[in-house]
């Protein structure tokens, strides 16, 4: 059987990529996002159409260090050689960390276990032009033990629908959080972490948004209850800007395609 006629071979790769300048991860008419721009580069590689899967979503703005990717692809190539040779022809806000070989059935989303997100906050109010579309910089002092407080309220197996802008109808609005806090020690950077099996659109950014309004006692603590029970909050929730979001690891048969982290920001001890 020549390699024309063979049936294609599977593949994974761990990508990340700066959100700022796409519409999205997933594939939309007329307008540049991460699919999009990945499939054309396999396109152009193996001189045909070339669909990817991904493990999830992230909106625009959104940015991903370990994003998880599949596609098939002509038995020819190897992962090292598909590594080096996207490197080669993907835009400079799109990177391949490594490319793995996958069993056949392999699906990014359906196979993951959880997925990890964190969310960069920069206090002081203070204008910061670097960190525009890589942080949050609101303009209100922040009560740290009330962001800890309402951090530890949320993990556990729960509809989060008031936390989102739109569930996903086959699938309900049922999440289950196995980790959620707050971290404080990389100043002036804090840090919102979340782990759980699925995420509702825009729930980290409703979840932080909302924490960050009560935390400068722009809210009542109790909206935050009353959203967790399902009820209605005094007044709308807003999410938080998608530039502060980052997608940190998904986790497949135990283990996380990524350890955690934002690669940009400074060593420990550092201040910016």
């Amino acid at each position: 059987m020549s390699d024309a006629t063979a049936p294609p071979a599977r593949f994974r790769a761990t990508i990340e990529y700066d959100g700022t300048s796409f519409h999205g991860s997933q594939l939309q008419p007329g307008v540049r996002t991460v699919q999009r721009d990945m499939e054309e580069a396999l396109g152009k590689l193996f001189d045909r159409p070339v669909r990817i899967d991904l493990a999830g979503r992230t909106d625009a703005g959104v940015h991903a260090t370990a994003q998880e990717i599949a596609f098939d692809a002509p038995r020819a190539w190897g992962p090292e050689e598909l590594a080096r040779a996207l490197g080669a022809i993907l835009p400079d806000d799109i990177a391949v960390r490594k490319v793995r070989n996958a069993a056949d059935d392999f699906h990014p989303r359906f196979g993951a276990e959880g997925r990890r997100y964190r969310y960069a906050i920069a206090e002081g109010g203070r204008r910061r032009p670097f960190l525009r579309d890589r942080a949050w910089i609101p303009h209100w002092p922040l009560d740290r033990d009330a962001l800890a407080r309402l951090a530890a309220a949320v993990p556990g197996e729960r509809s989060f629908e008031r936390f989102a802008r739109a569930g996903q109808p086959e699938r309900g609005t049922r999440c289950r959080v196995g980790r959620a806090a707050w971290s404080f020690d990389r100043p002036p950077f804090l840090f919102f972490e979340i782990v759980a099996d699925r995420f509702l659109h825009h729930m980290v950014r409703y979840l932080v948004g909302t924490s960050v309004e009560i935390a400068a006692a722009r809210r009542p603590f109790e909206d935050f209850e009353r959203l967790l029970a399902g009820e209605a909050a005094s007044r709308p929730v807003f999410p938080a800007p998608p530039g502060g979001l980052y997608l940190t690891g998904v986790r497949y048969g135990g283990e996380w395609n990524s350890g955690p982290g934002i690669p940009w920001l400074p060593a420990d001890g550092q201040r910016t």
